[in-house]
């Protein structure tokens, strides 16, 4: 019943006491988070849902969060992820720091929440290891911002994505720079001087359109018309069908500005990028978030997707 105040879906109960103490508890409840109860004399449904005690009825129970903390985690983003996870949410989270990563039993946790951070250098290959056996024994892995950027790296192998620079090649890549203008059309001065490896340009802190999967659970309890707040440089190209889901892509170049400082070599970098992607490996779930869900604890929207990413994954 808890899980109905994340707007994810309908609780149901099953009791066996008196009706007296049973009115008395579903009272509270739809006080403190403020839901209607009604009362079914049937767990069958005759049309547009799912009967209670059918296979499709998925058991559900709260998630063991680990929450990476310390260096590298940028010290925002860990604390914003807190704050929505315990404060907002009454969700208990263990907070562990990088360094001591290696010591954690992981399979005490049924979801990790990798901040935003450079973990360059400071993860290796056993880190890594352990990471993809987490998920693949069906553990839910949610990297945000710069942590998906890591978690794309050839060596680190967690995601089919790549970043892009602002030519649009992967920043992994070792192609030679693109030629300086098309055929007929003459010299390009601007992108002859762009250095071979450029970044996109940063974007310091605008609102952008994006369109949201509503048939994928990630997005239960949201429209498919969505904003991201979108603070860096981080542009990720959408994933193959056959290696994982889009849940989230932004918006044509036309359409894609909602609010903030957004210059057209921004719109042409961005558009129809991939913001929310999520891939499967082994039986667990690998969920990426290109931008901070959680920005200063007050994007509620985004916040939702992150809140049904930790309560839901594990579910799958």
């Amino acid at each position: 019943l808890e899980g109905r105040k994340y707007g994810i879906g309908t609780a149901i109960i099953r009791v066996a006491e008196n009706p007296a103490t049973l009115r008395a508890t579903l009272q509270g409840l739809a006080n403190k988070w403020g839901f209607e109860v009604v009362a079914a004399n049937t767990g069958f449904v005759d049309e547009g849902g799912i009967s209670i005690g059918s296979n499709q009825v998925l058991p559900m129970k709260a998630p063991r969060v680990l929450l990476m903390w310390d260096a590298p985690t940028a010290s925002l983003s860990a604390g914003w992820a807190r704050y929505v996870l315990e404060r907002r949410f009454e969700q208990p989270v263990t907070a562990v720091g990088v360094s001591t990563m290696r010591r954690a039993d992981l399979r005490k946790f049924d979801v990790i929440v990798m901040p935003n951070g450079n973990y360059e250098g400071v993860l290796g290959d056993a880190d890594v290891a352990r990471l993809k056996d987490f998920v693949r024994m069906g553990g839910t892995l949610i990297t945000i911002s710069e942590a998906s950027r890591w978690a794309s790296r050839d060596k680190v192998g967690l995601l089919s994505t790549d970043t892009e620079l602002k030519d649009g090649r992967s920043d992994e890549s070792t192609d030679a720079k693109k030629p300086d203008a098309a055929p007929g059309k003459g010299f390009d001065y601007n992108r002859a001087i762009t250095p071979d490896r450029a970044r996109p340009d940063l974007i310091a802190g605008a609102i952008l359109q994006g369109r949201l999967d509503t048939e994928h659970w990630l997005t239960a309890g949201l429209d498919a018309d969505f904003q991201v707040m979108v603070d860096g440089q981080r542009v990720f190209t959408p994933v193959k069908l056959d290696k994982g889901v889009n849940v989230g892509v932004y918006a044509t170049a036309d359409k894609l500005a909602v609010s903030g400082i957004v210059w057209k070599e921004n719109k042409d970098s961005y558009a129809q990028k991939a913001f929310l992607i999520d891939e499967s490996l082994g039986a667990g779930h690998v969920i990426a978030f290109a931008e901070e869900p959680n920005f200063r604890a007050y994007s509620q929207a985004s916040e939702l997707l992150f809140m049904n990413a930790v309560l839901l994954g594990p579910a799958r």
